[in-house]
């Protein structure tokens, strides 16, 4: 048992002077005044700041790793075909990857890894701890599997360098309906044969919500493609990066499904990226959108994790709104709201404790916490 005493704890929405104990990994309570028992060890948060540990729900850290170069360490798409349903990111992540260590000294205690945005159907993702040597022990199971496909030029252009379809946004909807009628047809096997295909048994299960699509777009419409063939296959997505959602604000609130927006503050406009803007988190959270950022590491180092919040603190967007960006709605969108996400009794004890409040830009993490132990922060000597 650990306790730990006299920090502003973020928890309800607002900072509070708060203790709280810590057993096995887990929070178990919180108070104004608790006691040490026993062997109990105290540890001392006056003048500390703490919040949950942030969550990354888009990233390919891991699978493209940042200290090995460009080809060496990079994982991140299965180049074979357009469609690479079979492959899975978890065969790729390298746990001692100088991306993770920047995650967790940065505050940021869960991410999800997703292969790459080349390929209409990239394979399934995976949710992962950010400390760890041992991948299959980071991993924090979702209720759905997660299956990475990609829409508009990212496919496109690709394949178009290779002399192989899909050319066009017409043969990227075409090639995933054809990849869904076979996942149809092979369910349609007796029982006994329908796992014996690879290629289409993560889409059967998509087609049986036991997964859900988190689907890479940006133009709108590339959106109105994934819901049209949504409601054709009857299959739940995610929409990440989401460009251009917040130009329709009625369209998007029809849809009704979650987006994952960013990263919202990168330095370079493309044809994919010409509506980004700050003001979509607002726009959308007015039309009752689950929203989340990303970082899409490495593309924003996870170091940096902090910068969006930072300037959305600059909008008309509360402080709870943009801490539950990165915490809580996050954990919601992964389903995973019961381990992770928020300070409550029976949930991980993943948190950050900063030297003060989130929004001080002059403030950094002084440690982070995964199921109670210290795994670093901005000042951990690996960080540099």
């Amino acid at each position: 048992m650990e306790l730990f005493k006299g920090g502003q704890v973020w928890k309800d929405d607002r900072l509070q002077r708060l203790d709280f104990r810590v057993e096995n990994g887990r929070f178990v309570s919180f108070g104004t005044d608790l006691q040490p028992s026993g062997d109990t060890r105290v540890i001392d948060l006056e003048g500390k700041y703490v919040y949950p540990g942030m969550i990354d729900p888009h990233t390919h850290v891991g699978i493209f790793e940042e200290m090995t170069g460009w080809e060496a360490g990079n994982d991140t798409n299965e180049y074979s075909s357009p469609a690479t349903p079979s492959v899975r990111a978890i065969d790729a992540i390298n746990p001692l990857d100088a991306g993770l260590r920047s995650a967790r000294n940065a505050g940021v205690t869960t991410v999800c890894v997703l292969p790459g945005s080349s390929n209409v159907i990239g394979g399934e993702g995976v949710v992962i701890k950010t400390a760890g040597k041992n991948v299959d022990k980071m991993v924090v199971p979702t209720p759905k599997k997660l299956v990475k496909m990609a829409f508009g030029r990212n496919p496109s252009w690709f394949w178009q360098g290779q002399k192989k379809s899909p050319f066009t946004r017409m043969a990227v909807g075409a090639l995933l309906r054809e990849q869904l009628v076979k996942a149809q047809n092979q369910a349609k096997k007796p029982e006994e044969e329908r796992g014996n295909d690879l290629e289409t048994r993560l889409l059967q299960e998509l087609l049986d919500h036991k997964a859900m699509a988190r689907i890479h777009v940006a133009n709108m419409e590339d959106i109105e493609t994934i819901a049209r063939i949504s409601s054709e296959f009857g299959f739940e997505y995610v929409l990440d990066h989401a460009t251009a959602l917040h130009t329709n604000p009625e369209f998007a609130r029809s849809l009704g499904v979650p987006a994952i927006l960013g990263p919202l503050n990168v330095c370079a406009r493309s044809f994919q990226t010409y509506d980004l803007t700050f003001h979509s988190v607002q726009i959308l959270q007015d039309q009752g959108l689950l929203l989340s950022l990303m970082t899409d590491a490495p593309v924003i180092p996870l170091s940096l994790i902090r910068v969006q919040p930072w300037i959305l603190a600059r909008l008309e967007l509360s402080e709870a709104q943009i801490v539950d960006l990165l915490t809580r709605n996050a954990a919601k969108i992964l389903g995973i709201e019961d381990r992770v996400g928020s300070l409550s009794a029976g949930l991980d004890a993943d948190f950050m404790v900063l030297s003060s409040g989130f929004f001080d830009v002059l403030s950094v993490v002084e440690n982070t916490y995964i199921q109670g132990k210290v795994v670093g922060g901005e000042w951990d000597e690996d960080a540099h």
